[in-house]
């Protein structure tokens, strides 16, 4: 009985066995979900915020681009005529 106390695979059961438990608790733990659900509720106000701030930056430059243009005199846009 005493030899099975010194091999290794033995102990690498145990430490399976107590891993599953362990984190079948974690994982149904109330706080766990909730440290969940903020988390990807901050991830997805980062997102929403840097899709804003990227739409913003395009337009800022699209608006630059145009003032250029018709600084420059080049104005693309044609007026089509019926």
């Amino acid at each position: 009985m005493l030899k099975c106390f010194k091999d290794e695979k033995f102990w690498c059961a145990v430490g399976g066995a107590a891993a599953v438990i362990l984190g079948k608790k974690v994982v149904k733990a109330k706080k766990t979900r909730e440290l969940a659900v903020t988390g990807l509720a901050k991830g997805m106000k980062l997102k929403s915020d840097a899709q804003s701030a990227l739409r913003n930056m395009k337009d800022e430059a699209s608006d630059i681009c145009y003032d250029a243009k018709v600084e420059a005199g080049i104005d693309n846009e044609e007026e089509v005529t019926e």
